[in-house]
């Protein structure tokens, strides 16, 4: 049986982000980009139809990952972030200059979690300390979400199948014919 596109996503997205983080590489900063673009893409994914915006973003964080119980962050600080990362690879973006979301700031270990707040506090500053794991599951759960959600109603799993073959897909050359 063929897995859902919403699923195959998850999947593969998590799938990427493992092999970013693996010992040897240690690309925390490119799996960022990979979670965060990927999170717009559900947002995406889960309208009926149009572009997805900031409040698209939000409300999609809000409903699916739920960052204030399950990251200690609000879905605009996710949206700053994604900002942040996506735009300039920094922790600080136009939002969080403004005073209007919190930085987050990204941490491997839960260890490193409560030296990072101590120091944040110590600071007087206003960042929020996440932890990446932590943020790769409730994107994940969310994509799960997502995907379930749609496919228990039947006339949204129409909509969003066809906003979905939208999605790009790539073919081995193999599998072209010279006929095609």
């Amino acid at each position: 049986m063929k897995m859902n596109p919403i699923d195959q996503f998850g999947m593969d997205t998590s799938d990427a982000i493992l092999c970013l983080i693996d010992k040897e590489k240690s690309q925390y900063l490119q799996a960022l980009v990979l979670v965060y673009s990927a999170i717009d893409t559900l947002a995406w994914a889960s309208k009926i139809s149009g572009d997805a915006t900031r409040t698209d973003f939000c409300e999609f964080v809000n409903k699916y990952m739920q960052p204030e119980t399950n990251l200690g962050c609000t879905a605009k600080d996710l949206y700053g972030a994604r900002c942040s990362i996506l735009h300039s690879s920094a922790a600080e973006s136009r939002l969080s200059r403004e005073g209007k979301v919190s930085e987050l700031w990204y941490v491997t270990s839960p260890a490193s979690k409560v030296k990072i707040e101590e120091r944040i506090k110590k600071e007087g500053n206003n960042a929020k300390v996440i932890y990446f794991t932590s943020l790769v599951k409730q994107f994940t759960e969310a994509s799960s979400k997502l995907s379930d959600e749609v496919s228990e109603d039947p006339e949204r799993k129409i909509k969003c199948n066809e906003r979905l073959n939208r999605w790009l897909r790539f073919v081995p050359t193999e599998s072209l014919s010279n006929n095609a």
